[in-house]
């Protein structure tokens, strides 16, 4: 059966009026502007050392506290855990090393609108990516000790040709709702990694015992943010029990989305949420646009300035 072409462009356009009214409340930095606003929000956050991780490593981790209340990270477990239960899981299985997948949760519950609008989190992604970004995924991971190791590689593969940018294009937030030690199947990273600008070769993909990897332990209620060039992967899980975790990647404003927000936001979405949230959907950027051509919000913010903050 087709689609109504018609209909679908009436709805977009409509999401992009109410996103943008929220804008002209709460207009988007860009130039000199995006760049100070961006170093209030480091110094508000406290984020300096987490900004010269992401620079020297390639990652940064968030402490307990510092993203959200710990309990906050009990109720993204719990829901995670819910929707598992009543939700078709994705075709990604244990022999992946992700072990369960779900897709495109931001729908589903409030509790990741707001894990999606943590200031701290989103001023690391702004850092990487500007103040368009656009999320990419919203992905819930459950790893138990069926799940094999996730062979190392970087998120910018399979989405930009090689050599890649030294500016990031992609990059991952990563909320940890159970320990990540070892035994439980932690992420582990090649640090520095981000720099090399290219994908991981075959001959190191299964390489998780390599002395220039790292394998990242932290408790319940951090966030590791990482580089979409950096190395990393996953070790076996060999606990009983599950390994939760909520992964939110982000894209720069002129990478295409995994996974197409606009097209599941509500107007109450819109309502509830700062302007910014809409920018993550997709709505404040120029593309895609089915029957109407491009929106004039979205080509007057075309980047005029070549700040990579914008």
């Amino acid at each position: 059966m087709a689609i109504d072409a018609v209909q679908l462009a009436a709805d977009l356009m409509e999401l992009r009026g109410l996103a943008n009214a929220k804008l002209e409340d709460e207009p988007m930095p860009n130039g000199e502007d995006a760049g100070k606003r961006l170093q209030a929000d480091i110094e508000r956050y406290d984020l300096k050392s987490e900004i010269a991780d992401l620079e020297t490593k390639g990652y940064a981790i968030l402490p307990p506290g510092k993203a959200k209340p710990v309990e906050f990270f009990d109720r993204l477990r719990e829901t995670i855990l819910r929707l598992a239960e009543t939700r078709r899981h994705g075709e990604l299985g244990p022999a992946t090393g992700l072990g369960t997948t779900l897709f495109h949760l931001l729908p589903h519950d409030r509790v990741f609108e707001e894990a999606l609008m943590a200031p701290a989190p989103l001023t690391l992604v702004t850092y990487l990516l500007g103040y368009r970004a656009k999320l990419s995924q919203s992905t819930a991971l459950i790893k138990d000790s069926r799940a094999s190791a996730l062979g190392i590689h970087a998120d910018h593969s399979g989405k930009l040709p090689a050599p890649w940018p030294n500016i990031a294009q992609y990059c991952n937030v990563t909320w940890v709702t159970t320990d990540y030690t070892r035994e439980n199947g932690a992420v582990c990273v090649w640090p520095g990694s981000h720099r090399f600008c290219r994908p991981v070769p075959d001959d190191i993909v299964m390489g998780h015992d390599r002395e220039e990897v790292e394998v990242l332990e932290m408790p319940k209620g951090s966030v590791v943010v990482w580089h979409g060039s950096l190395w990393h992967g996953a070790i076996p899980r060999t606990a009983e029990g599950q390994r939760v975790t909520l992964v939110l990647p982000h894209v720069r404003d002129h990478i295409q989305p995994q996974e197409i927000y606009w097209a599941t936001t509500t107007p109450e979405m819109i309502a509830r949420n700062p302007a910014r949230f809409s920018t993550l959907m997709g709505l404040h950027c120029t593309n895609p646009w089915i029957q109407d051509g491009p929106t004039q919000v979205g080509l007057e913010m075309r980047p005029v300035t070549g700040s990579q903050f914008e």
